[in-house]
């Protein structure tokens, strides 16, 4: 008689990775503590109940991809190492945190291609970042002096240019997916108390977007949302009452914009003269901004780049080469170099070089490929998943942010999802 205790521990480790998505999701951007313990138990849940051991040559794209990608970042470190001058703690701790990317294939694994589920993992990451955001506002800021609140940069937790990314994305998914939400009503106040919530939840995302102030967000959330819609409408678009419907509630949207962004036209006039100051005083380098910083660091990135193109320096070394070029372009007040270069896309040619951009490419190409086969009988859905890879990539090209916890949680949900309801871990599966 067999022994029944691998199939139980199986079966046990499955519905533990089950439980580890809704974690996951729930607590991402709510609370780094759960969020690391769900991410460790869906690990260890994977090793468990792993899918069935198949030849690397049928495994999925996105994993051959994600694989790939993981050993070249190890190969490069390694090498890197053998160069007695660089930090190899830096080295090595930022490879870790690169192969941590793999973390989004057992989500995949647990989420198992159920729609209804992926639906209430987006549901719960959304609740996780409203209720994170409720508990870090500044309420006495707000109950004090309601103005000089909507004029604040509130980062809610985050750094300003994840808050952007963060809430951006949260309102993508109100806007693309409010057709779904309402369409669960039943009764007339069921429908309202849905419309309520939809626009209170509209109005704190909108806030959070606007009160990050981060420019490269703002530019890169509007194409997404144009492509979303563009997804999301039916084939036969029908002439009837919605249309203005829908113009109404761009027009109400629009002037709630119009006021918060009037509370912060100080701040964002006074960013834009700096901005200006520098670009003046550009040539004889007499004026300093932010975006002459961003200048200077992706100049010196172009330069390191040049100097190793195929493979680049070893992960995590921007800082570190941006300290040894000596350029005082790139430091704050203080005399420090600037963490990274604000744009993804240079800061992998530099740790990377052209072979690790196209291994990111060819990623990413897998990901929206399982994405856009796996939903294709569900518009919306899709027309949500591809808006926020067309957000965060274009997110990418003024900010970097990879590796780091939060982008990590952002990551593992949208690839997860994304080679979750496209295909299991491998082809035969």
């Amino acid at each position: 008689m067999p022994n029944p205790t691998p199939i139980a521990t199986r079966a046990l480790a499955e519905r533990a990775g089950v439980a580890m998505l809704y974690l996951l999701a729930a607590s991402a951007f709510f609370s780094t503590a759960l969020a690391s313990i769900a991410m460790a138990g869906l690990a260890l849940a994977f090793v468990l109940a792993p899918p069935a051991p198949r030849a690397p040559w049928r495994w999925s794209p996105a994993t051959l991809a994600v694989v790939a990608l993981c050993l070249l970042v190890v190969a490069r470190a390694a090498v890197a190492t053998l160069d007695p001058s660089v930090p190899h703690g830096l080295l090595w701790e930022s490879a870790l945190d690169w192969c941590k990317l793999l973390l989004f294939i057992p989500f995949a694994h647990f989420l198992a291609a159920e729609r209804p589920r992926a639906l209430r993992l987006l549901g719960l990451a959304l609740a996780g970042l409203a209720l994170g955001m409720l508990w870090r506002l500044d309420w006495g800021l707000l109950a004090s002096d309601p103005g000089a609140f909507l004029g604040e940069r509130d980062q809610y937790g985050f750094t300003a240019i994840a808050t952007g990314l963060y809430t951006g994305s949260a309102l993508l998914g109100l806007m693309l997916m409010r057709e779904r939400l309402l369409a669960r009503a039943a009764r007339p106040s069921t429908r309202w108390s849905l419309i309520l919530a939809w626009g209170l939840l509209l109005g704190l995302f909108a806030l959070g977007f606007l009160q990050s102030q981060s420019r490269g967000s703002w530019v890169a959330w509007l194409p997404a949302l144009l492509l979303g819609l563009v997804l999301a409408a039916p084939t036969r678009a029908r002439l009837d009452g919605r249309v203005l419907r829908r113009a109404l509630w761009v027009a109400v949207l629009a002037a709630g914009v119009l006021v918060l962004v009037a509370f912060q036209a100080d701040d964002l006039l006074w960013r834009m003269r700096e901005d200006l100051a520098w670009i003046s005083g550009a040539r004889e380098g007499t004026a300093a901004s932010s975006l002459g910083q961003r200048w200077s660091a992706q100049l010196i990135g172009l330069s390191l780049w040049l100097d190793q193109p195929w493979f680049g320096w070893g992960p995590g070394l921007s800082q570190w080469l941006m300290d040894l070029s000596g350029d005082p372009g790139v430091r704050d007040g203080a005399g420090v170099a600037l963490r990274h270069l604000h744009n993804t896309y240079l800061e992998v040619l530099v740790q990377f070089g052209v072979v690790g951009l196209l291994g990111c490419a060819l990623l990413i190409l897998a990901l929206l490929t399982a994405l856009w086969r796996g939903c294709a009988d569900d518009r919306l859905l899709r027309a949500l998943l591809v808006a926020l890879w067309c957000y965060l990539l274009l997110w990418e090209l003024t900010n970097y942010r990879m590796v780091r916890h939060d982008w990590l949680m952002y990551w593992i949900l949208l690839a997860g999802l994304s080679q979750g309801l496209g295909r299991r871990l491998s082809r035969a599966g």
